[in-house]
């Protein structure tokens, strides 16, 4: 079993699940899996028993999904777990939106099952998913919390939008990150490595800058050899550096001056 391959994988059927594509996810659980859901006594003992519950549900929910960060361990080749934390914020028919930030663990083995063909493989399977920040349950939610506005409070809208991006943590961490909470990039460990300034703080990742203009030179723009900038965050370009929003300034090298003004004005004309 493959902990990076599981990890990614964890984090892929998540963000289906909140566009409203569950099957995946429940689809890939063990037959006699374990759910323990994010409100107070919400427990689902079966894959079986998860699907019929879920196309039970009938709801007019919506979703969006903020920063992700996916951690992963294993002490045995045929099991992984992995913990997923993100902001989750729950859009209600009548306009009110509630985020909370949601704590998940997986529990991933490895199941031998009979393909089509008449032979055996082995497939990874979610034996355990553990949902551990729970808040209050109303009499008549099952799986979304429908009536939230009636046993939690309204908190602060977390707005979700731009490419997610993917990244492995220093830290072992993977990070899925909306491209717009990134506000510049900066090269680390001489070069090898790379710094994000994120709306939530710095996150340290193993690709060198210039791995990530190659990959992400669609979204940022490369000032300096060791810097990159989102252009929605620029307040300001004069010779020679550019201003963000959050009052940092980065040079920009005299040669590359008038190059990267043309390409942010471009950006920010026309994204």
């Amino acid at each position: 079993m493959n902990q990076q391959q599981i990890a990614d994988l964890s984090a892929e059927l998540i963000m289906k699940y909140y566009d409203n594509d569950y099957m995946p996810f429940l689809l890939h659980m063990d037959d006699d899996a374990l759910w323990y859901g994010p409100a107070e006594g919400q427990f689902i003992h079966g894959r079986e028993e998860m699907i019929r519950i879920w196309q039970a549900e009938e709801h007019s929910l919506l979703f969006s999904l903020g920063n992700m960060e996916v951690m992963h361990i294993s002490a045995n080749p045929s099991f992984c777990d992995v913990m997923l934390s993100y902001p989750v914020t729950t859009h209600y028919p009548d306009r009110e939106d509630i985020t909370l930030y949601q704590r998940l663990q997986m529990t991933w083995c490895e199941r031998v099952i009979d393909t089509q063909d008449g032979e055996k493989e082995k497939v990874p399977r979610i034996l355990v998913c553990h949902i551990s920040n729970p808040h209050a349950k109303h009499d008549d939610d099952v799986i979304y919390p429908t009536n939230f506005h009636e046993v939690y409070h309204r908190n602060n809208v977390q707005e979700s939008h731009g490419e997610r991006v993917h990244f492995h943590g220093l830290d072992r961490s993977d990070y899925f990150f909306l491209s717009d909470t990134i506000i510049h990039i900066e090269a680390a460990h001489g070069g090898k490595h790379s710094v994000l300034y994120t709306t939530d703080g710095t996150v340290e990742v193993l690709s060198s800058i210039t791995a990530l203009e190659k990959r992400y030179g669609h979204l940022f723009l490369r000032c300096h050899q060791s810097y990159m900038v989102n252009p929605d965050y620029i307040r300001n370009i004069r010779r020679f550096k550019v201003t963000l929003t959050d009052g940092t300034e980065l040079p920009i090298p005299e040669k590359k001056y008038t190059a990267f003004r043309d390409k942010a004005v471009r950006r920010l004309n026309d994204p």
